[in-house]
């Protein structure tokens, strides 16, 4: 957590950005116009909130050290790239949202950012002392624990967002208090994060057989039947009988494949097609793009919708008509 900034490399300059005193770096021009925002939210856990554009393709990379033993964990809710560490193979994550753990191990850590894209993240750094305060009181899934054990350790993961992270870190990127309430908020929602994710790597490790290719197959196809059927799907035994597997099987096809159980991939779902049309200007009445989704209840679809993406559909709707 020594960092001073951010440099963006591209092919004929660099661009720095540094933090202020208030822990905010803003960058008005270059390929990424937005901000990058630390906060240090309790001793050894800092969170940071990255929101902008990137206007072009660039490389990301911090200014300072990457201290041995510290370990990030994150959450990719927007954008598209490629997380490059030394020692690891590239790490590649797109719209659909991806959880990260990486350590810093000493190295050089960067990310290459697509064009076009609006990029929004959320990710806690962990020191050392940190991480061996959670191994003494509440003990730590098998990644996070060999990280403490061996500070130059070089560990980079990415896999599907999980459900409860991704709602976790959206509430993160759109923050609902200010002042001195805004700051107990953030780390009450940090440690929510840090449990999340440490659930994340911790289910990750614990994971069941592989799955066959004659069962990945299946499990695709009930996704396949899932997505054409948001407003009404099929049960789960159901689902699971279509495609040929047991539903425990089901779920844990889902959990290994795409992050999460086939009831919260649905929501997801659901939330990800309502944010779409609204997006492409549908011309429909909030409660009728509901009913469609499978809400019967348009309060349900609000509640939903603005605690996964920061926002409720009406106010998106009149954003993105203004603009």
């Amino acid at each position: 957590m020594d960092e001073a900034g951010w440099v963006f490399d591209l092919p004929e300059r660099s661009l720095e950005s540094t933090y202020d005193p208030d822990g905010l770096a803003r960058c008005a021009e270059g390929p990424f116009t937005g901000l990058l925002q630390r906060e240090i939210v309790r001793p050894g856990i800092a969170l940071y909130r990255v929101e902008g554009v990137v206007s072009h393709a660039s490389q990301l990379s911090a200014l300072g050290d990457a201290p041995a033993g510290h370990l990030v964990l994150g959450a990719m809710l927007a954008g598209a790239g490629t997380m490059t560490a030394e020692g690891n193979e590239d790490a590649v994550w797109n719209d659909d949202g991806r959880f990260y753990a990486v350590s810093l191990a000493g190295r050089k850590i960067s990310y290459r950012l697509a064009a076009g894209k609006p990029w929004r993240a959320v990710t806690l750094i962990l020191t050392p002392e940190a991480l061996e305060d959670l191994a003494m009181r509440d003990g730590l899934p098998p990644l996070p624990r060999a990280v403490l054990a061996n500070g130059l350790l070089p560990v980079a993961r990415m896999q599907a967002l999980g459900a409860s992270l991704a709602r976790t870190a959206a509430e993160i990127s759109r923050p609902a208090y200010g002042g001195t309430m805004g700051g107990l908020w953030r780390e009450a929602k940090a440690l929510e994060l840090l449990t999340h994710s440490l659930d994340a790597l911790a289910e990750t490790s614990q994971r069941p057989e592989t799955l066959s290719p004659r069962e990945i197959s299946r499990v695709h196809e009930a996704r396949a039947r899932l997505l054409a059927n948001l407003g009404s799907p099929p049960r789960l035994d159901d689902l699971a009988d279509e495609v040929g597997l047991s539903s425990k099987r089901l779920n844990s096809g889902f959990r290994q494949l795409f992050g999460m159980t086939v009831f919260d991939y649905l929501l997801e779902a659901r939330l990800r097609a309502a944010r779409r049309a609204i997006e492409e200007g549908l011309d429909m009445p909030l409660k009728q793009l509901a009913w469609s989704l499978g809400y019967r209840q348009l309060s349900n679809f609000v509640t939903a919708y603005r605690r996964r993406f920061g926002v409720s559909p009406g106010r998106h709707r009149r954003t993105r008509s203004a603009d």
